[in-house]
């Protein structure tokens, strides 16, 4: 399985329940693992793999970018458009994979 590694920038709010988060992350980002074949929903474009969402998000045209959000079953966040062009900043450094690994 190939899982990919990007910081994403958080508010950890005001005290409460994320003052324990914001006390263990000097920086403001955490680290979160993304499968590029987990199964998405890329918004008003249906269900893919986050692969695919993270293509079709940046091939829309920019007046559509700015709304593209990537939805992952059991997260309580979308992506938004900015960190998907981290995802497809990161990703397209790294060398494709073979398939048929």
């Amino acid at each position: 399985m190939n899982i990919n590694h990007i910081a994403l920038t958080f508010d950890p709010g005001i005290g409460g329940a994320c003052a324990g988060l914001a006390a263990g992350c000097k920086s403001g980002r955490v680290k979160m693992a993304f499968d590029p074949d987990e199964l998405v929903t890329l918004t008003d474009h249906g269900i893919m793999k986050l692969r695919s969402a993270v293509r079709r998000a940046m091939v829309l045209l920019p007046k559509d970018r700015v709304h593209a959000t990537i939805v992952r079953e059991g997260r309580r966040r979308p992506l938004k458009f900015e960190q998907i062009k981290g995802l497809a900043e990161r990703w397209e450094k790294q060398p494709l994979r073979n398939e048929r690994e």
